[in-house]
């Protein structure tokens, strides 16, 4: 299996002189740049610039600690020039490139260490990546920053249908390029307008950058594409088509109501009819990849849902933390037949850009990694937080970075504590620290860790007794009975059936854990939302189903956390496990009567006490959100799988 980790352009760059991305003193970076309102019922608007480095793992990349704001843009009055804010960059970016900054260390604190940075990718929404990477926008006739696919019609008419990828003619840095500097050479106004149009480019500043490729190097932002994009716009063409009444969104959020979502996942705002244009990034997100299937099941057309499902599963493709080719081909596949479907039942007048975009997704995806690589929602969230900042509405570009670096200054000061201050701190923030454990975890360890919970990788493939990704604290001893005991040595003896060992008859219980981050609670626990797991590994019996027979997943509730040890060759080997219900399998015909990817499963009967019922936590594939509600005259359980929590 071959995981699309750094991205082509990442391990292109290994080539390249100075051993670029090989050394301590190397940095690639991820250029942003957006505007924002800072104040309420006002059009004043304020761009601001940030940079955030691509060597570090994805789990810190985005962190606050580890964002520069390095500009901010004032309000113009009318649309600015962005070159002119970007040249001063550009320039150190140039020496950054071609002679580095000699700088101390913590490996090396006595010696002066050449730092070298590159700009590899510029990740902003469509109007913005057009500025800054000499593209003209989305509503020009050749307004594509991928390809040369022309789109016709006047300004609000355009036609941006049609989905033959083999009649799109790509575009190339070099004869981009060759466009920009015929640009640069026009002696007239009239002539360089003329040109812009029938390239459908303009000259950028980051063409000085020799290294900068802009076809490549602007990354199509997932986040805006497929949520803030084409998951908002179907709920308005199903409305403006009538294929969805007032009375239809009642039905929604009455459906909605019972789900019970982890706190990371949050619910839908209530009044879905009217609230639904205003939803946030993250929420079209949860509403696409989690309710929108079992929402919508029987008010749309089957023939407009089987459309919409299209979308949905090649969006869950995409979001996952880790993305192998092949998936990222299935995503891409799924997102073209979507497109076409749609073209097909609501027209070329409907069709969006961002439409158009969703092909050229896919070579992004293998330019930059999984989408968690490159996507905005953490620039959008530093936007939020900039805009939160109290001022005196004076100068306030000027006021939000001075605040940015105070704040910045004071994440980075050492503090002066004594011993017994500095040990009763880090146990306080311990937790905190140790759930973003990925940093920790070196690139071939963590797709190993990924494998185990797959239904591909046999169960006595691996090691569980391996816990470096798992957090948990606030242990209770406790001791196991006999039945206990029993399906515990069952369970020892299928995983490692080559080795002697001891089952030990006292164990530690936790009610909640972290895996990688993510929280894993337990029925008993304030986090019981969290203790609603799917994994390959229990059958009807209540046995280890070792051949995982069932294509999809097994849905359960964990009851307990245990870290449980089995003596071999004298030492204790510490496994964490979940003590699992698992829920009890209905007839195909009730378990897929909403479609992938919903399942319907047995909300009041469990599958008899087996080993099964003890699962190592590494073997759990993912959470789900569910709803318990009647179906027929069966109480049932509806089952929507969130992504993986392997990060």
């Amino acid at each position: 299996m071959y995981d699309i980790y750094d991205g082509r352009i990442w391990h292109e760059f290994n080539g390249i002189k100075h051993e670029f991305f090989t050394n301590e003193g190397n940095y690639g970076c991820i250029l942003n740049v957006d505007w924002f309102q800072p104040y309420e019922h006002s059009i004043y608007s304020v761009g601001a610039i940030y940079l955030a480095f691509c060597n570090l793992p994805r789990i810190q990349r985005f962190r606050r600690e580890n964002m520069l704001l390095i500009g901010v843009i004032p309000d113009m009055r009318v649309e600015p020039k962005t070159n002119t804010f970007l040249k001063p960059l550009v320039e150190e970016l140039k020496i950054a490139w071609c002679e580095g900054f000699f700088m101390y260390s913590y490996k090396s604190p006595t010696i002066l260490k050449c730092f070298k940075l590159a700009l590899i990718c510029v990740g902003c929404d469509i109007p913005a990546s057009r500025k800054l990477c000499g593209f003209l926008g989305h509503s020009a006739t050749a307004g594509c920053n991928k390809c040369k696919k022309k789109f016709p019609g006047g300004v609000g008419e355009k036609n941006y249908g049609g989905f033959d990828r083999d009649s799109w003619i790509s575009r190339d840095n070099a004869s981009h390029r060759e466009e920009c500097c015929l640009l640069k050479n026009c002696t007239s106004k009239g002539d360089k307008e003329a040109l812009e149009r029938n390239f459908g480019t303009r000259y950028s500043v980051l063409l000085e950058l020799v290294y900068f490729d802009p076809i490549r190097m602007t990354a199509l932002d997932p986040m805006h594409n497929l949520f803030l994009g084409t998951a908002k716009h179907m709920i308005s063409v199903w409305k403006t088509k009538k294929l969805l009444c007032d009375d239809d969104f009642r039905t929604i959020q009455e459906r909605l109501e019972p789900f019970q979502c982890p706190s990371d996942v949050g619910r839908l705002p209530k009044k879905f009819s009217s609230s639904f244009g205003s939803f946030n990034a993250d929420q079209y997100k949860n509403w696409t990849l989690l309710f929108s299937i079992y929402a919508l099941y029987d008010l749309l057309p089957s023939e407009h849902l089987d459309c919409w499902r299209k979308f949905v599963l090649a969006c869950r493709r995409l979001c996952s933390i880790f993305i192998t080719v092949n998936n990222a081909k299935v995503a891409d596949r799924l997102l073209l037949e979507f497109c076409k479907k749609f073209e097909q039942l609501y027209g070329q007048d409907f069709v969006t850009p961002n439409m158009h975009l969703h092909g050229h997704l896919y070579d992004c995806i293998l330019d930059f990694g999984p989408v968690y690589s490159f996507w905005l929602f953490s620039f959008e969230r530093e936007n939020g937080i900039l805009g939160s900042y109290k001022t005196n509405k004076k100068n306030i570009e000027v006021q939000l970075m001075k605040r940015f670096l105070k704040e910045s200054l004071v994440r980075e000061e050492d503090m002066n504590m004594d011993k017994h201050f500095q040990t009763v701190f880090n146990d306080l923030t311990n937790t905190t620290r140790e759930r973003g454990t990925l940093g920790v975890i070196s690139a071939q360890i963590v797709p190993s860790i990924l494998e185990l919970s797959s239904q591909y990788t046999s169960i006595t493939e691996g090691r569980y007794d391996v816990a470096t990704n798992i957090f948990a604290s606030k242990f209770k001893d406790d001791i196991l009975n006999d039945n206990e005991i029993k399906w515990l040595d069952r369970l020892y003896s299928t995983l490692y059936h080559h080795d002697e060992f001891t089952v030990c008859t006292s164990v530690k219980v936790c009610k909640e854990l972290y895996v990688n981050g993510s929280l894993i609670g337990s029925k008993t626990s304030r986090s019981h939302r969290s203790s609603y797991v799917l994994a390959f590994w229990c059958n009807e019996e209540g046995a280890i189903d070792t051949d995982c027979t069932d294509m999809t997943p097994h849905p359960g509730q964990i009851v307990k956390i245990y870290m449980h040890s089995i003596i071999v060759d004298g030492f204790a080997h510490p496994h964490y496990l979940a003590k699992v219900n698992w829920f009890q399998q209905l007839p195909d015909n009730v378990r897929h009567c909403y479609g992938k990817p919903i399942e319907v499963w047995s909300s009041d009967l469990y599958v008899r006490d087996g080993p099964a019922m003890f699962i190592p936590i590494q073997r759990i594939k993912c959470r789900f959100v569910h709803a318990k509600v009647k179906v027929g005259h069966r109480n049932v359980i509806v089952v929507s799988p969130r992504e993986r929590f392997i990060l």
